[in-house]
């Protein structure tokens, strides 16, 4: 057997000290997704991937990137998850927008409590966050979900306010003058309504599926391993 050449022996050394899986972190040959495990247990509370449940609808969890609290409520690793029976009928909505030229973009979903907790700490109005001590938001066993219109391209298009606008511009009685943007909140609210949910008076954006079946219970971070950002 010939003697490997200098060059060929640093590459196998390389090789077999380079951890095949690195959990996320680092360098690896094989990088777990971290939200990947987070997943697999939420299925155990009857919680599934909105981009699974949902194909053709968009996500943009805005509580990554700030929140009232003034501080992101999620890592950047953070699934969007939803109860599997909500979830079915966001697509069966999600279905029913493309015909119009729309599609759902999906703000917020499943909420752990310790989220909401933080949420209610900065608001602290029951108009428009549950009192952790009313038994938290349904957010938090998710069956409410926050969310918009957009094109099925992804174009944004106008709404009434901009996600967690506490005023009377997030109503979901629209009383602003704008017949586009009526349309749209009627549309979103006769499909979402026909799909099971229902609206709350004073964010248009905000649906409850109060008919979800099946194991509906409330999930914290710490049953699915999620990590929470620093208070």
């Amino acid at each position: 057997m010939k003697t490997p050449t200098p060059a060929l022996a640093i590459l196998i050394l390389a090789f077999c000290s380079t951890p095949l899986f690195t959990g996320g972190q680092g360098i690896g040959l094989f990088r777990q997704d971290p939200a990947a495990a987070v997943i697999r247990k939420a299925k155990r509370y009857n919680l599934v991937a909105v981009k699974d449940a949902v194909p053709g609808a968009f996500i943009d969890m805005r509580y990554k990137i700030t929140s009232a609290s003034g501080k992101p409520l999620y890592r950047n690793e953070m699934p969007c998850l939803v109860h599997r029976s909500s979830g079915q009928k966001l697509h069966r909505v999600n279905k029913a927008l493309k015909e119009h030229g729309y599609a759902l973009k999906i703000w917020d979903a499943w909420r752990p409590p310790e989220a909401h907790i933080a949420l209610w700490n900065a608001v602290k109005d029951p108009r428009y966050v549950v009192s952790p001590s009313k038994g938290f938001s349904w957010h938090c066993y998710g069956i409410s979900i926050d969310l918009t219109l957009v094109k099925t391209d992804g174009t944004p298009v106008a709404m009434p306010s901009k996600f967690d606008e506490f005023s009377d511009k997030a109503k979901s009685n629209y009383t602003g003058s704008d017949p586009e943007i009526r349309k749209r909140v009627e549309l979103l609210q006769t499909l979402m309504k026909e799909a099971g949910f229902r609206t709350i008076e004073s964010e248009w954006w905000h649906f409850d599926d109060m008919k979800a079946q099946g194991g509906i219970r409330r999930v914290n971070a710490a049953d699915l391993g999620i990590r929470m950002p620093q208070p």
